[in-house]
């Protein structure tokens, strides 16, 4: 084979015997030096699993884990350096038979909590993580508690060492071993969902820091890990190159992690599905994003024994949301079969086909929030799948919502024109859902730099577009709730107390579509302000295109290639091109218009973020409680105030193309004349783009 394709090639005239096996010894005596740089070698190996790489190319090149973990041991006391010398941690090394030992063990174990709990969970394999053990065993079969006490033997040898060791390498391999500890307990009690401690988590970062400041004590000792025992592992794939990350890159994802890790618990704190939506989706969103075993673990919280949260049952999530947007007080979600046990009464009849709905609608909910955890591009991938299913469930609904509106007797609300309509509940939660997920996969085509340059101006309309449409529909079920509300009050004359809870609940209803809309005409503003000003780029030829845009592609191609998620989708019905292609150009409008549709929009879109940002990002409940979870409302708004800056330069760019216009126009150049500018757009992770879904050009002087 090739050398750079298999890295376990034998050259011509290699000695095979030298080249198939490693002369290293493991029970050589190490120095206190050493074996820092071995610990810190094996954290920086544990950290490059956590990041998707193989075991093969990571922690089992450890000549000393492999010599603990191969054969498998029957017993804990079997996992030795030395498996021929059954009284080799009495006569070897301490330091390394009881304190080597200690740490390695830990780390396998803590390594086994880790894949129990991704591989129970929804992942990509060798895109997310790699779950491939290779016929090697992570010591599952062992209790933690004789790990623990493995570490607590070694940090009590530690100690007594205070006349043979240097006090700070004494100080260096203590912190490495209780680290090893609090990660240990931490992961163990991550099995109890019901949890909210995160005692274990936060010890560990005073440890982090600590090896932060030690790393530059250990001394590296590369023939100790070696790409030659993938020769003996269960592998269908040649011998590959040893993964290497830095001592600081791997602390730096350990920090995130367990950072992220004491976060997490604030999704356990629940105050309505809305919230926990936010709280779900901020975590989730971070930059970078959190490691596989956090979402891993995050969907071990939010489903749980068919449980919400671990208590919350499946039916009652469903029906919190129901009541949050659409269903403040109805007898659809308070029938129950156990009412009545005649199958003809309306009340039988509704509770059975409530029930059906959940069945139906229960799965498809829940995987909204569970979407959340997987890498940003499945992410964008599921959604394009699951909006097609959401179009399915509506046409669904809406047969339920015409069998229901006779058994409830719901009465028609009478419209200006004369004419009457009915609410479909049912349906206009679906098609809110629905919505929502159109502008996601939108919004994430810009965080995943799908779109070309020449795309932007058609995506950005499409997305203010589709936020016209969604604000249209919130303003009907606005209309159908207050209509409620206000037969509902008529009707409860002398009953005080079912009264004021059926006003109350209407009230939080009306809250979270206010909020809704105010975000949702805040997004609408800004789309709408880019896209102009792109427009005009674009007519001034200065916007940067893409080298191969049109070699072999056109216009038409490039629409059909980005409406292809929505073109199964029924409604909302799908722009033709010739329509699109109109607004998309704003055909007909001067540059003048263009400029003043811009100047608008972003001054509208800057007053609603700030009036996003005032409202906060929790529902209060109806008793005025809001969620307690600090730092996800710190991350969200970071968020709102990324989008905020997005703004301001938006309008820094509008006024550099609107004052170059004005000069042209002043002088006597003609109108194919160039204006004179040059246009940059910051790529995803450059500190000139504010937001990932704000693409805002950074307009310059041409040199």
């Amino acid at each position: 084979m090739d050398s750079k394709m298999d890295s376990g090639y034998i050259g011509p005239g290699e000695n095979q015997a030298q080249a198939l096996e490693d002369d290293y010894d493991v029970t050589r005596e190490l120095t206190p030096e050493e074996m820092l740089g071995i610990m810190d070698e094996l954290l920086c190996h544990e950290m490059a699993w956590h990041m998707g790489h193989p075991l093969s190319q990571t922690l089992f090149t450890s000549l000393y884990l492999d010599k603990l973990l191969w054969p498998v041991p029957k017993t804990v006391e079997e996992a030795r350096f030395d498996r021929a010398n059954t009284n080799s941690e009495k006569e070897g090394s301490p330091l390394l038979h009881v304190v080597l030992r200690a740490y390695c063990l830990a780390l396998v174990k803590a390594c086994d909590f880790v894949h129990d709990r991704i591989s129970h969970e929804y992942y990509y394999e060798e895109e997310d993580f790699v779950t491939q053990l290779y016929n090697r065993t992570l010591l599952s079969q062992f209790d933690m508690a004789h790990f623990v006490k493995l570490i607590d033997q070694a940090i009590s040898w530690i100690d007594e060492q205070e006349d043979t060791i240097d006090g700070k390498l004494r100080d260096a391999i203590k912190s490495r071993l209780s680290l090893r500890r609090s990660l240990l307990h931490a992961l163990d009690e991550d099995e109890d969902i019901k949890t909210k401690s995160t005692e274990h988590f936060t010890t560990c970062l005073p440890h982090v820091s600590s090896l932060s400041e030690s790393g530059s004590l250990g001394k590296r000792i590369p023939e100790a890990f070696s790409e030659k025992i993938q020769r003996k592992l269960a592998s269908t794939v040649p011998p590959r190159p040893i993964v290497r990350i830095s001592f600081e890159d791997a602390l730096a994802h350990l920090k995130r992690l367990c950072q992220d890790a004491i976060d997490l618990r604030e999704v356990l704190d629940y105050r309505g599905p809305h919230n926990l939506r936010v709280t779900i989706w901020t975590l989730l969103s971070r930059k970078p994003q959190p490691s596989v075993y956090i979402r891993a673990f995050t969907q071990a919280l939010l489903v749980n024994n068919t449980n919400i949260l671990g208590s919350i049952p499946v039916k009652d999530f469903l029906y919190s949301d129901l009541t949050e947007l659409v269903f403040p007080s109805s007898v659809l979600l308070q029938s129950n079969t156990d009412e009545t046990e005649m199958p003809s009464d309306p009340r039988f009849q509704i509770a059975k086909h409530m029930d059906g709905f959940v069945k139906r609608f229960g799965q498809p909910f829940v995987d909204t929030y569970r979407c959340a955890s997987l890498n940003r591009c499945r992410v964008r991938r599921t959604l394009c799948h699951t909006v097609v299913d959401w179009d399915q469930l509506q046409m669904e609904a809406e047969d339920l919502d015409e069998q229901l509106r006779t058994l409830s007797r719901e009465p028609p609300l009478p419209l200006p024109n004369g004419d009457t309509t009915y609410s479909y509940p049912l349906s206009s939660w679906t098609y809110h859902q629905k919505l929502c997920q159109f502008r996601s996969i939108i919004q994430l085509g810009f965080e995943l730099s799908i779109y070309s340059p020449e795309e932007l101006p058609g995506m950005y309309w499409y997305l203010s577009h589709i936020c016209s449409t969604h604000l249209g529909h919130i303003d009907r079920i606005r209309t159908f709730i207050a209509s409620t509300a206000k037969r509902n009050l008529s009707s409860l004359i002398g009953k005080k107390r079912h009264a004021l809870e059926q006003q109350l609940a209407a009230q939080r209803s009306l809250r979270l579509l206010e909020r809704l809309t105010t975000q949702i005409v805040a997004v609408d503003a800004f789309a709408i302000s880019l896209h102009a000003l792109y427009v005009l780029l674009v007519r001034h030829n200065i916007l940067p295109t893409a080298s191969s845009a049109h070699a072999y592609s056109s216009e038409r191609l490039r629409y059909q290639l980005r409406m292809k998620p929505f073109l199964p989708v029924s409604l909302p019905e799908l722009v033709p091109y010739e329509e699109f292609r109109r607004e998309a150009v704003l055909e007909g409008d001067s540059d003048t218009i263009v400029l003043d549709r811009a100047t608008r929009a972003i001054s509208e879109a800057r007053k609603a973020w700030e009036a996003t940002l005032a409202h906060g990002p929790f529902l209060p409940d109806s008793d005025g409680k809001v969620n307690k979870a600090p730092a996800i409302e710190e991350d969200w708004k970071r968020d709102i105030k990324d989008t905020m800056k997005a703004c301001i330069g938006a309008s820094i760019a509008i006024e550099s193309v609107k004052k170059a216009l004005a000069g042209r126009k002043d002088s006597s150049d003609s109108p194919s004349t160039p204006i004179g500018l040059r246009v940059e757009i910051p790529g995803i992770g450059s500190k000139a783009r504010w937001h990932d879904w704000w693409a805002v050009p950074q307009v310059s002087p041409a040199k």
